[in-house]
Parts: structure tokens; sequence; C-alpha cells
């Protein structure tokens, strides 16, 4: 771990066992509950997202499990406390959820699983079951020794200006509901009724990884389903990789 991330890791530790010697002990789900309940409801939500492990190749695995944490980053901007070892907590913390429901899954038993973290326009995270292709990722992969060294590539990187605009406030639920009142449409009139240029709001959908919730929209209006970018990683990019053994306690 770089002294940087030990530093904000740390930082985060006293927070926590600050709350606890005067007599307040809180999880990092409740902290953010306290401090932001929007990003707490993205957390819940990244908790308990849909887990599939369909067939045998991992990237398929993963282009359904995948999360890019834009949420976080996003209110990152506005609150000084989303720190790097905040950044962590919040990224051990869906894990942990998540190893817990994985045991009730059938690669449990005789397969296992990967659990990555990993670097792209916001943090990602994803799972898959153990195959025989092993890693699923194309590119030119780093492996880092340690997932803080994933998340300290944001620290003081300002999420806006990923964008060629200014301002939006992003909200899932907002961009969602607007395709489905335009029964599917990602054209100019829905971007416009969101503020957005086409170009922008397809830009928003595939950052926040609403592809396949888009589509669906698509399919309950009889729309064929929009082509979006493939879900491309960095031609060079930072991963953490956790291994997770079958029958795993």
């Amino acid at each position: 771990m770089s002294s940087l991330a030990t530093l904000f890791a740390l930082n985060l530790k006293a927070v926590f066992v600050g709350l606890k010697v005067a007599g307040v002990p809180v999880s990092v789900f409740d902290w953010t509950q306290k401090k932001c309940p929007e990003l707490a409801e993205f957390f819940e939500g990244c908790c308990n997202a849909s887990l599939k492990f369909e067939g045998d190749q991992p990237i398929r695995h993963s282009s359904h499990n995948h999360i890019h944490l834009w949420a976080l980053e996003w209110w990152a901007d506005y609150h000084p406390w989303i720190d790097l070892g905040y950044r962590v907590e919040f990224v051990e913390e869906i894990f942990k959820h998540w190893r817990g429901r994985l045991k009730g899954m059938a690669p449990y038993q005789n397969r296992g699983y990967r659990l990555y973290l990993y670097e792209d326009t916001a943090p990602t995270i994803s799972v898959v079951a153990e195959t025989d292709v092993g890693f699923p990722y194309p590119g030119h992969p780093t492996f880092v020794a340690a997932r803080s060294d994933i998340m300290a590539l944001y620290v003081n990187r300002n999420w806006q200006s990923n964008f060629e605009f200014d301002g939006f406030e992003f909200s899932e639920k907002a961009i969602l509901n607007q395709i489905d009142k335009a029964s599917g449409s990602i054209s100019k009139p829905t971007a416009n009724a969101l503020g957005l240029k086409v170009g922008a709001l397809r830009k928003l959908i595939e950052e926040m990884g609403l592809q396949s919730r888009i589509n669906q929209i698509r399919k309950k209006y009889k729309r064929r389903p929009a082509h979006f970018l493939e879900e491309d990683f960095l031609h060079e990019f930072q991963v953490h990789e956790q291994m997770i053994d079958p029958g795993f306690a």
C-alpha cells in the first residue's frame, strides 16, 4: 500500500474509532446514511445488485455483474469526508455483502469466484465465477496488491471534469423515468428533456452502467435494443483481483 493510501486508511479508521469511543458505534453504511442519504441509497443498491453466472465465459459474468461506482465519485466532489479510506471501506462493505450472497449460488460448491476492483472512468467492481478462461478482461492489466491502490487513483480527481457539460445532477431514477416516459427513446427529445445533448445522454448511460436497464425499457415498448459501446476496459489499466476458493467460509 502506498504511503498516501495508508494515510487515508488510517484517517478513516480514526473517524470510526472516534465515534465508537464516544459510545456511538457506526458502520460505514450508517455513516453514509447520516451524511449523504442519496449515496446511501446507491450503496444499498450495490450491495443488493443482481448477480448472475450464466455460461462458461467470465466476461459474460462481468458484463452482468459489474457496477461503475459513479455515484461515489460524483458525491466526492461535494463531500471532503469521501477520502481514500472511505472509498476503500465502501468497496469492502459491498464485497462483504456479495460474499454472503455468493454462498447460495451454484459456483460456490465447485468453482469459486474472483472479485475485481478495476480502473475505469469511475472505480468499478465485479465478480465472476472461476472458469478455465481465468482472468476475463482484455487489454494490458497491471495487478495491484491492495484495493486502496485502485481507489487512490481517484483522490482529488474531479468527477465533473469527465464530461463535456457541467452542473447536471446525475440521477439514475431521473434518466430511467424520462426514457420510460418517452417509450424507450434515447433520441434528441429525450435528451433535451433532461437538459442534455444526445451524445452526453449516451455517455451518461454508458458511464452509469444503465445499458441493460435501458434496453429492458425498450423491450417493453417493442423497440429494438439500443447499441452502446462495448464494455471496453482501458488499454492499460490497474486491477485488484481476489480469488475465492469453492466452499469458502
